[in-house]
């Protein structure tokens, strides 16, 4: 069996049945559910300030590519980066629990994500640090000082940040799917950081010329002291914009691997349960040491000059909806300004980002949109044509206009809709749903390492359909419980070349009025006067 073979195997075991879930725990054991944020007991600690949410640029703005000239490399726009896209968002609290909710968001509120920082000198010190971003304190964590010489190594003009899973965080719940859940929020981080960067200015790219098995090593997760499996799974230069990723000499890598690391990993639960697809699935798609690529400048796409909504309250106040009301519509023309706003050649930021081709279009259940029949349509993202191979009976009406979207049926697909989303009544509830259908057999001929960044893209897919019902004052939720088989049985799929790979709904959140909110830090924090040398920490 190849490494193709071999995804496509847990792909097929970690599939939801009508009569069946995929292999889980059966039952949650509470007193072991991992905790939610990863420390290094005894690192150094770097604080970081946050801006008001009032300075802000405009949400339309920032997906054309970078906004105005670039931010300088330093502790006021490292933590506007971070407090933009993997903050805390707000705590909540109930029956004398608490819990908090972040600007990326996460599948079951778990958040196996992390991120670490490789800062070149200068930039937060007069030396280089390789540090982990501890989002409970808005705070870098100082796991080494470079020495000079690897310092020196560093790409100056922006920083490389790697984004990690600890699948325990997703597999304490969800058992051997957990690794879907991993990949999906990653794409939600990676559309965070994407959207976060363009409006300083800056420019989100994933480095290829770097072996992925090669990543542990460089931001210290293969180190002894972790009870729990972490990964890195992809590393992101983010920067001003530039022609063409940089190039990572071999005695960096060698130095960074080779480095001594400060701080001890926190233990994350009492317990701890293998789930042995998982980490075998993860090592089958760590992609190979890729060329180099040149990263082409993002056209001028004409910028709305309408001063529209501030983006940054839009992203700190999205929230995931846990019930739709089943009663509030829209009109078909915001419909499709939503639908613009998925397209790559329309949005350069997020989907520029991995450098990769779209693999990803959408099937989407309409439900209450005035102007627009309800039914079954089809957003053809990466081809604008009828799909060969699906449901003799699709009508494949092309609607008017630029869009590339087709009705397949007409009829109320409520129902259904909630059906295949394992019976969640949020699926039915709302003015759509989604489905999100991936060029599964295409990707893979590629090799293994494109399964992961298929649930990426679904992942920016869906941090912009939270971005846009938010900003229309409605609300979103992603859904990766759904019945895989059935979805593509609607379509008439016999084969692999299409899964379906991560569902959502939008419409007019019911929200649980006994929840309290509160802040998501105490205090605002705000640079100190200019007088301090570069570099101090306190």
């Amino acid at each position: 069996m190849n490494d193709s073979e071999a995804v496509r195997a847990y792909h097929q075991l970690s599939k939801h049945q009508p009569q069946r879930f995929a292999p889980g725990p059966g039952q949650l054991d509470w007193a072991t559910q991992p905790a939610p944020f990863r420390h290094y007991a005894g690192a150094r600690l770097i604080e970081l300030w946050q801006r008001p949410l009032e300075e802000s640029p405009r949400y339309d703005a920032v997906f054309a590519g970078p906004l105005g000239a670039p931010a300088p490399l330093d502790r006021a726009s490292v933590a506007q980066l971070l407090y933009d896209s993997l903050a805390i968002s707000a705590w909540k609290e109930a029956g004398g629990n608490r819990w908090a909710l972040r600007v990326n968001p996460s599948s079951g509120n778990l958040h196996p994500t992390e991120a670490y920082l490789l800062l070149p000198p200068g930039a937060l010190h007069d030396t280089a640090l390789l540090t982990h971003y501890r989002a409970d304190a808005h705070a870098l964590e100082v796991r080494a000082e470079l020495p000079a010489a690897l310092g020196a190594g560093l790409p100056a003009d922006g920083l490389l940040l790697g984004l990690s899973s600890i699948a325990w965080r997703e597999a304490w719940k969800y058992g051997e799917r957990a690794y879907r859940y991993c990949q999906h929020d990653l794409g939600h981080a990676l559309a965070a950081l994407a959207i976060a960067a363009s409006a300083l200015g800056w420019q989100v790219r994933q480095l290829h010329g770097v072996a992925e098995a090669r990543l542990d090593g460089l931001f210290g997760v293969d180190r002894d002291g972790f009870a729990e499996t972490e990964r890195i799974d992809c590393l992101l230069w983010i920067g001003a914009p530039r022609a063409g990723e940089p190039l990572l000499a071999e005695s960096l890598l060698r130095g960074l691997a080779a480095l001594e690391l400060h701080g001890a990993p926190n233990r994350l639960s009492r317990q701890y349960r293998e789930w042995p697809e998982l980490s075998r699935v993860q090592a089958l798609c760590r992609a190979p040491a890729l060329p180099v690529q040149a990263w082409a400048t993002p056209s001028a796409l004409a910028r709305d000059d309408n001063p529209g909504l501030p983006l940054r309250p839009l992203l700190h106040r999205r929230r995931s909806a846990q019930a739709m009301d089943g009663k509030a519509g829209i009109h078909a023309e915001l419909l499709f300004a939503w639908l613009r706003r998925l397209l790559p050649e329309q949005s350069p930021v997020p989907f520029a980002a991995s450098g990769t081709a779209p693999m990803v279009d959408l099937l989407l259940f309409v439900h209450r949109v005035q102007g627009l029949t309800p039914g079954l349509y089809w957003l053809g993202r990466t081809q604008d044509a009828p799909q060969p191979g699906l449901r003799e009976d699709f009508l494949w009406q092309r609607l008017d206009g630029e869009l590339p979207l087709y009705r397949l049926l007409e009829g109320d697909s409520r129902g259904l809709a909630g059906f295949l989303a394992c019976g969640q009544d949020i699926a039915a509830d709302g003015c759509i749903a989604v489905a999100m259908l991936a060029r599964f057999d295409a990707a893979l001929a590629g090799g293994a390492w494109h399964y992961p960044r298929l649930y990426w893209e679904c992942g920016q897919i869906g941090q912009l359909l939270y971005l846009e019902a938010e900003a229309a004052g409605l609300s979103a939720t992603g859904i990766g419980c759904y019945f895989d088989d059935a979805v593509h049985e609607l379509l008439g799929v016999a084969d692999s070349r299409w899964q379906s790979l991560y569902h959502f709904t939008v419409g007019r959140a019911v929200w649980d009025e006994r929840l309290t909110s509160l802040p998501a830090y105490e205090e605002l924090r705000r640079p100190p006067p200019v007088s301090g040398r570069k570099g101090d920490d306190r």
